[in-house]
């Protein structure tokens, strides 16, 4: 009887490390090589070579494109290309490709991976990926997504778009992704129709259903604007979902929520005050990581504008300042300078000489004089990401 006990508890425990093992292995990653870091990247000599990593081709004839900081080429490398700068989310490769264009004068592309196992009728999957706006693109959309297949789609030569009735997985606020800095996510759940075996990134909507914005570029950033819409893309995943498990995409986590939050402070401008005194009030504010200015910030720079138009003679000290984590992070440590020199930038389209503004980079040396003993360090952070201005 003992024995028999101990082999059916043997037998059961092995049942259960089975079960566990078996849904560990459905809870990994499906797309192989999701970084695209798996590449032949000393071999990349010009954009258009997705090919060479491990997995991914081109949906079109209209090629997507690999970056490496191994690359053998300045037009394929990272983290400075030929459509602007930005650091891997993951290791030192990431892809590219053309969301939109203006009257669909470029060809979008996409990008296209075979999974490592078919999905599975009726089954649940977490889909996410990351995308950042370069900084040569003259504008910016939304409808970046997923779409899953049986077979690949696209690859004839002569296909322009590959219009769909659906987008898989998409932003579900189908938010317009505009931020020239860092990296956004793009995640949702899909519920498997059976069998689909092939992965597809890109932008899958009629023109008609997009939305676009111009985007202005930073005045550092050297290079010829492109008229489209153009997107790096990094660390890709599907995974599979447990019977009771939520798709978490972290759009409202802690992590996410320091990265979204922007402190926002109404200017105390008295009727007696002067200009020098009203130029110490007004400050532009911005999430972690940013340096684009959102509806409040270009309203401070009307009213900037407004006071050296009515002040001639007046010039300004325009201070770029960030956070302890962004002045001591390598992603981020420049910018401070970068939200200055933007500030300028804007202030020169709005008729501002620019031989009147001044920028200065204080990084995190000069605290915000609006921090009290009670503020959470979230919103110590958040006040002193911003911008200052100071007659000269």
């Amino acid at each position: 009887m003992i024995f028999k006990n101990k082999k059916r508890f043997i037998y059961s425990l092995s049942a259960i490390m089975l079960s566990f093992s078996f849904a560990a292995q459905e809870s990994e990653n499906l797309v192989n090589n999701p970084s695209f870091e798996n590449a032949q990247n000393s071999r990349i000599r010009r954009t258009g070579e997705i090919e060479r990593a491990d997995g991914w081709t081109s949906a079109t004839g209209a090629r997507a494109d690999l970056f490496s900081a191994e690359a053998k080429t300045p037009d394929a490398m990272t983290p400075e290309n030929v459509y602007g700068t930005e650091t891997p989310k993951d290791g030192i490769n990431y892809a590219g490709i053309v969301a939109y264009s203006y009257r669909e004068s470029q060809n979008r592309t996409y990008l296209q991976t075979q999974l490592t196992t078919s999905l599975k009728k009726g089954m649940r999957y977490k889909v996410q990926f990351y995308v950042s706006l370069s900084e040569l693109s003259r504008y910016s959309t939304n409808r970046i997504g997923a779409y899953f297949s049986r077979r690949p789609i696209g690859s004839d030569d002569r296909i322009p778009a590959l219009i769909t009735d659906e987008t898989h997985v998409e932003h579900p606020k189908q938010e317009v992704f505009n931020a020239l800095y860092g990296w956004d996510l793009i995640c949702g759940e899909y519920v498997a129709s059976g069998n689909e075996r092939y992965l597809t990134i890109g932008n899958f909507s009629n023109e008609t259903d997009l939305k676009s914005e111009r985007v202005r570029k930073p005045r550092e950033v050297r290079g010829q604007q492109i008229p489209a819409a153009y997107y790096y893309v990094d660390q890709v995943s599907v995974q599979l979902l447990g019977p009771n498990e939520e798709c978490d995409c972290a759009y409202g986590d802690e992590a996410e929520i320091e990265t979204l939050t922007v402190y926002q402070r109404a200017p105390e401008i008295k009727s007696n005050m002067s200009a020098k005194d009203a130029l110490l009030e007004y400050n532009v504010y911005y999430a972690k990581g940013r340096y684009d200015v959102r509806v409040d910030g270009q309203q401070t720079i009307d009213a900037i504008s407004k006071i050296l138009n009515e002040n001639p003679s007046l010039k300004i000290e325009v201070t770029g300042h960030s956070d302890d984590e962004e002045a001591q992070s390598p992603n981020h440590n420049s910018v401070s300078i970068r939200r200055a020199e933007y500030i300028r930038t804007l202030l020169a389209d709005k008729g501002i000489d620019e031989n009147r503004i001044y920028v200065n980079d204080a990084k995190n040396s000069t605290p915000s004089r609006h921090i009290t003993e009670l503020d959470e360090e979230n919103l110590s952070n958040a006040k002193n990401r911003r911008v200052s201005f100071k007659a000269l």
